[in-house]
């Protein structure tokens, strides 16, 4: 009887061992399987782009189709002249985009530079047309478009830049990452960036 019982107490031990070996071994699995799909998840969260407020969305889109414009659909309001539709289409963009952005959604590095590029545009406005009326009133009168200054390169430059910047962010906000870039926006980490924010500091044709 007592080998019996010895017997049995053996084999009640070894299977509460076998049990508990494979407790241990499915806990493990199930960890590093957790693990895994933890980390899976962490990657698709890092490839993903955040979802962005409508009027953000619109905003990007509509001024980009309105740069994707022909300059000579506007020349009725802008006497035939190249310059001023580019002058006037980067202040109606910035004055919109004051309205609609929101830095703290989207990080204002990219719209920053859209800021200064439509200042330089705004500038050889000026310049084109300060020897007619030093206050800079001049700027859109069309009544001396004639003797303005010719376009200089410079605006032809910041209005490419500017449409560039903006397919680029219109490619991260709308487009979830995905399209044809020019690598000229912070939010799409761009290779060309620096050559955009270099533009600002040579001193260009005026």
């Amino acid at each position: 009887m007592k080998l019996l019982k010895i017997g049995m107490i053996g084999v009640l031990v070894g299977g509460l061992l076998v049990a508990c070996g494979k407790d241990e071994i499915n806990s493990k699995v199930v960890s590093k399987v957790t693990g895994a799909e933890d980390i899976e998840k962490e990657e698709v969260a890092a490839n993903e782009h955040p979802e962005f407020l409508p009027q953000t969305k619109e905003w990007t889109a509509e001024t980009l189709a309105e740069f994707n414009r022909p300059p000579e659909e506007r020349f009725d309001e802008a006497g035939n002249d190249v310059g001023l539709v580019y002058y006037i289409k980067t202040q109606e963009a910035i004055e919109s985009m004051s309205q609609n952005i929101h830095p703290e959604e989207v990080g204002d590095e990219d719209f920053s530079n859209l800021r200064l590029l439509a200042a330089r545009i705004s500038h050889n406005q000026f310049v084109r047309t300060a020897h007619i009326e030093d206050t800079g009133k001049e700027k859109t009168n069309l009544d001396y478009v004639k003797d303005w200054k010719p376009v200089p390169e410079s605006t032809e430059m910041s209005f490419e830049y500017m449409k560039r910047l903006l397919n680029d962010l219109d490619v991260a906000i709308n487009k979830n990452g995905e399209g044809e870039t020019f690598g000229v926006s912070h939010l799409m980490d761009g290779d060309k960036v620096k050559e955009l924010e270099t533009f600002f500091t040579h001193s260009y044709d005026e």
